[in-house]
C-alpha cells in the first residue's frame, strides 16, 4: 500500500495502515532540515504521504503599483506586491531575529472608494487555462510516486479580500453595503472556482480551502454573518469542484485557525470533509470525534503554540500517541500535523519526534 492508497482507505471509513503525515514549514526552519539532512523539502526529508501543487498567477507589480497611486496609495519602495495586489513590507531585520520571513501587510485599497475603481485594478483573469498548465503533469508526477496529490487554494475569498482593503474597512463596508466587500468576494470566490475546477480536471486529491474567521475564544465575525457572506460562496466554490470532478471523489480540506465550533455543522453540510486545525488550545480533538467523527476528517492536532515550541520531544511523542488512539479505538480519519507551519523557536529534536513516532505506529 502505498501513502496514497492508505489515505484514501482511511477517509473511506477503513482502517489506515499508518497515519498521514505532512510537516509544513516556514523557510527557516526548510534551511534547517536542509543542514540536518542535505534536503531543504520537509515532504523529502522525511518522506511524508503529501506533495503539493498550486496555480501560477501573474505577478506584475509595476501594474499594481501605478494603479494604487491612481487610488492615492504610494506603495514603498522595498513593497512586495504579490499576484492580486497582496502588498507586504518586511519588518526591520534587527526585530525578527531567525525569523526572516515575517511580513508586515499593508492594504492598499484602504482608500477605494467605489466599485467603479476596483473594476480599473489590473486584475488577472483567472479563466485563463496558462495559470494552471502545469497541475497535470506536476498531479502525475506525484502520484507516479504514490503520495497524495495536494491542491493549494486557502485565503479562499475573505483573507485576500481583507489583505486588500483591511478588515475594518471590509467589515464597515459589508455593514454599509456600499458593494464594495461584495466585488472582492466575488472575484475571490471566482478566481477560486476557476482554480478549483482546474485541479478537479487535473486529478488532485485533495483541496485545500479555507480562510481564518477564528479567533482562540469564538469567531472573529458573527455566525449569522458568516452565513450571510462567506457560506453561499464557499458553498458555490465546493459545488463547482464536485461538478468538475466528473464524479472522482475529492477531498475538500478546510483550514480555519481559533475556535469555530458554531460553524463546524455548516461547514460538513456544504461539503467539507477535512477540517485543519483542531487546536488544543481552543478545541477538543476527542469532542469532534465524538461529534463528526464518522462524517469528518481532523488535521493539524499537535500545537505549534505550545507542545512543538515548548514542550519535550516526548511529549511530542505523548501527543502522536493520542491522536492515533483516536484512529485505533474510535475509526477517526485524523492526519498527524502540527496545527500550522513550524516556525524558527520549535526545537529540531521536536521535529524528529513528531516524523518518528508517527511512523512508528502501525496499525495492521
Amino acid at each position: 500500500m502505498n501513502a496514497r492508497e492508505n489515505f484514501q482507505a482511511m477517509m473511506s471509513g477503513q482502517r489506515a495502515a499508518w497515519l498521514p503525515l505532512n510537516v509544513p514549514v516556514t523557510p527557516p526552519v526548510a534551511d534547517l532540515i536542509a543542514a540536518r539532512t542535505g534536503v531543504r523539502s520537509a515532504e523529502l526529508a522525511f518522506e511524508t504521504d503529501f506533495d503539493f501543487v498550486a496555480a501560477q498567477y501573474p505577478v506584475t507589480p509595476e501594474r499594481w503599483r501605478a494603479a494604487f497611486q491612481q487610488l492615492g496609495f504610494d506603495a514603498p519602495a522595498t513593497a512586495e506586491i504579490e499576484a492580486f495586489g497582496v502588498t507586504q513590507v518586511a519588518p526591520p531585520s534587527d526585530t525578527l531575529g531567525s525569523a526572516y520571513h515575517l511580513r508586515m501587510l499593508l492594504h492598499p485599497l484602504a482608500t477605494v472608494t467605489s466599485v467603479a475603481q476596483l473594476k480599473n485594478l489590473p486584475w488577472p483573469d483567472t479563466a485563463a487555462a496558462d495559470h494552471y498548465a502545469a497541475v497535470a503533469p506536476r498531479v502525475q508526477q506525484i502520484h507516479t510516486r504514490g503520495k497524495v496529490a495536494w491542491a493549494g487554494l486557502e485565503c479562499t475569498l475573505f483573507e485576500l479580500s481583507w489583505y486588500l482593503r483591511g478588515m475594518d474597512n471590509l467589515f464597515q463596508d459589508l455593514a454599509d453595503k456600499n458593494g464594495i466587500a461584495d466585488w472582492l468576494l466575488d472575484y475571490f470566490t471566482t478566481r477560486s472556482i476557476h482554480a478549483g475546477q482546474a485541479f478537479a480536471r487535473a486529478g488532485v486529491d485533495i483541496i485545500a480551502l479555507g480562510d481564518d474567521v477564528g479567533m482562540q475564544t469564538g469567531l472573529l465575525l458573527s455566525a449569522p454573518m458568516w452565513r450571510h457572506h462567506l457560506k453561499p460562496r464557499l458553498a458555490a466554490i465546493i459545488t463547482a469542484i464536485r461538478a468538475a470532478s466528473s464524479g472522482r471523489k475529492i477531498w475538500i480540506h478546510y483550514h480555519s485557525d481559533g475556535n469555530i465550533l458554531p460553524i463546524i455543522p455548516e461547514l460538513i453540510e456544504i461539503g467539507i470533509d477535512i477540517l485543519n486545525p483542531i487546536q488544543p488550545e481552543c478545541m477538543s480533538a476527542a469532542e469532534l470525534v465524538h461529534l463528526h467523527g464518522r462524517t469528518l476528517g481532523l488535521s493539524g492536532l499537535v500545537g505549534t503554540q505550545t507542545t512543538m515550541p515548548f514542550g519535550t520531544p516526548e511529549q511530542v511523542r505523548q501527543r502522536v500517541r493520542e491522536i492515533a488512539a483516536l484512529h485505533r479505538d474510535h475509526g477517526a480519519r485524523v492526519m498527524i500535523a502540527p496545527t500550522h507551519v513550524l516556525e524558527p523557536d520549535v526545537p529540531w529534536a521536536n521535529i524528529l519526534a513528531l516524523v518518528e513516532e508517527t511512523k512508528s505506529i502501525r496499525f495492521s
